[in-house]
């Protein structure tokens, strides 16, 4: 179930947001679950739902902060923030996340982000409940947040490209193990037709560090892209709920509906 939270900024308070803010949004999300069930929140933190090889799915995912203005500060590595308002969306997968749950939750929550140099306060104003996404066959959407998908080489992690040949494969192999890890029993329909494909040639690269400035910094790599998505519905439902690719619960692979591309398309009709 997807939610848009609306978000007031008291700019007196600062104005500056660090570019490197997901993994704050993450403790943001985290935080406010274990006002409600402490337990259920630290399990899924330390757990998630998890596949007999080991691998943990935590099912949520949410976009960066969509502002209603904002400048960029390269010197100080911010965003600078010239409104009041942003919003933010997020979306859960796990049963017991329903709506007046989260509605109630989150509803009225304050929160902030930034580093030792540099906040921005926020108070959640609005918490609307979206419609389900109504499914096609063939989908078209956009990444609002980098898509980070991995293989291993050499005992080394390679951030793999939207370019690489094997890449949809990889998409599609992550979304099915997401879908045992939720249901408890393995994909059993037909991914014969499963296509995943560009749309377009804007490819962005997003290089993000994690707890930057400390001794357990990294450096994780994803893309911004629009692409097109045919499958089962079950799996294009997972899409669009959890998000693609890996570490979804940290500020990866956020997707939404391209708009664009359905204005083109009924120009085209």
């Amino acid at each position: 179930m997807r939610f848009k939270l609306t978000l007031h900024i008291d700019r007196s308070r600062g104005d500056k947001l660090p570019f490197n803010y997901q993994h704050e949004q993450s403790a943001v999300i985290y935080h406010i679950l274990s006002q409600a069930d402490e337990s259920y929140a630290t399990w899924l933190h330390d757990n998630g739902y998890q596949t007999d090889t080991g691998k943990r799915f935590k099912h949520f995912a949410y976009s960066r902060f969509s502002f209603g203005g904002y400048a960029i500060d390269k010197v100080s590595k911010c965003l600078v923030i010239l409104s009041d308002w942003a919003s933010w969306s997020i979306s859960f997968l796990p049963e017991k996340s329903t709506q007046k749950f989260i509605q109630g939750l989150f509803a009225n929550q304050h929160f902030i982000i930034g580093d030792k140099y540099h906040k921005v306060a926020f108070d959640i104003v609005g918490v609307e409940a979206l419609p389900a996404i109504a499914l096609a066959p063939e989908m078209s959407f956009r990444a609002t947040s980098p898509v980070c998908v991995k293989e291993h080489v050499d005992n080394k992690i390679r951030y793999m490209s939207p370019g690489d040949a094997n890449y949809g494969g990889a998409i599609l192999k992550g979304l099915l193990s997401r879908y045992q890890t939720l249901t408890g029993t393995p994909f059993t329909g037909d991914i014969s037709d499963f296509r995943f494909t560009l749309s377009g040639d804007k490819i962005k690269s997003a290089l993000v560090t994690f707890k930057e400035g400390t001794p357990q910094q990294t450096f994780v790599k994803g893309y911004l892209y629009s692409f097109k998505m045919a499958g089962p519905e079950e799996l294009l439902r997972l899409a669009a709920e959890g998000g693609i690719g890996e570490q979804c619960s940290q500020g990866f692979g956020y997707i939404e509906i391209n708009t664009q591309d359905l204005i083109r398309n009924n120009k085209d009709k």
